[in-house]
């Protein structure tokens, strides 16, 4: 039977603040306080390295294996994107692991489970059992520096996962040292748990949390309006403000993957929207800035639904037995869309894949 929780319960223990942070960027003596990426308005495979003791697999090919060791890592086959000329969606280069570390075995499970995407593309995911939101984390390599988009819920060994494979991806691409930018969808807890231990990391920089730093940071002077640019070095990414579920909330459209990450925005559970004619707006910029582009997946920061169209999981579950897939599509984006403008009031709302959940 579907379950429905309170808003009071998210507030409580799902949708909360982060950890006290500064509204500007955070630097250590060895980190660059401003990164050397251009962000202006817009106008118009390599196998992980894990951990000893952990397994290597190929999601193509069969499940994950995992180990009860601090991560996990699984590799998917990189591909050429192309466009279907029917639909101009674009047929999706990355690969998704066949099975995500979902809480069932916590014994064997590793903490952060680490997804090579594409050549340039991790997706990381921290494991049930060390929290029930168990949330993704995205890390996309350009030329010149890597972006890290959430550092988890805290409790993980995030830096040290994430700079060896800055340091592997570096070792492939000749040596030289990159940068590495820590950033987040938005600034609750659950997202930026990890964000202090970069502080003080060599070729690091982080951005605040609070929408005055996400605003300097990308240089975003008409917010939440302005969509700009952020350029990683051979791979430019859109930021798009998209303020509703937390004020400072950004999602990002990878033209290279045609992926874009809605963070808690949009994702296979319960949207939780504290703002809803921000959110509502927001939805609706999303939309219009896709409409001329090329979109294969969207990749939110959960998983909450089951296999059961409309049927989520009990708040704060320990683990996720037929846990949906992690990916949706540009139509769940436009079906999400269509459905809070539709509202005259705000109400929850269930769909198959996700359940729109004002606050």
């Amino acid at each position: 039977m579907r379950k429905l929780w309170t808003p009071l319960l998210c507030v409580l223990a799902c949708g909360g603040e982060g950890p006290a942070a500064s509204d500007g960027t955070t630097t250590g003596s060895t980190t660059t306080t401003t990164t050397t990426g251009t962000a202006t308005t817009e106008g118009d495979a390599t196998t992980t390295t894990a951990d000893p003791g952990t397994t290597t697999s190929t999601p193509s090919t069969s499940d994950d294996s995992t180990t009860g060791s601090t991560t996990g890592s699984t590799t998917g086959a990189t591909t050429v994107s192309t466009t279907d000329a029917t639909t101009g969606v674009q047929e999706c280069a990355g690969e998704l692991p066949a099975h995500w570390i979902d809480g069932i075995d916590c014994g064997s499970e590793p903490q952060v489970q680490v997804h090579q995407y594409s050549a340039d593309t991790w997706i990381l995911r921290q494991s049930l059992c060390t929290s029930f939101e168990g949330p993704f984390m995205m890390l996309l390599f350009g030329s010149e520096r890597a972006l890290l988009l959430d550092t988890g819920d805290g409790g993980i060994p995030i830096d040290d996962i994430v700079h060896g494979l800055v340091d592997d991806w570096s070792q492939a691409h000749g040596g030289a040292p990159i940068e590495l930018v820590v950033g987040n969808t938005h600034a609750h807890g659950d997202h930026v748990a990890g964000n202090d231990l970069f502080v003080g990391d060599a070729n690091t920089s982080i951005v605040g949390v609070g929408e005055a730093a996400v605003r300097q940071f990308f240089g975003i002077d008409g917010w939440p309006e302005q969509i700009v640019q952020y350029d990683l070095g051979g791979r430019v990414l859109d930021i798009v403000p998209l303020p509703g579920h937390e004020k400072a909330h950004i999602a990002v459209y990878d033209p290279a993957t045609g992926v874009v990450f809605t963070g808690d925005t949009l994702y296979p559970g319960r949207l939780y929207i504290k703002d809803f004619p921000a959110y509502v707006a927001s939805i609706g910029r999303l939309v219009d800035h896709l409409a001329d582009k090329e979109v294969c997946r969207v990749l939110g920061a959960h998983i909450e639904m089951t296999n059961t169209p409309g049927d989520d999981f009990e708040f704060m579950q320990p683990s996720h037995p037929d846990e949906h897939p992690l990916e949706l599509e540009l139509a769940h984006l436009l079906e999400l869309r269509d459905a809070v403008e539709a509202m005259q009031e705000p109400v929850l709302e269930v769909h198959d894949d996700f359940i729109v959940y004002p606050l």
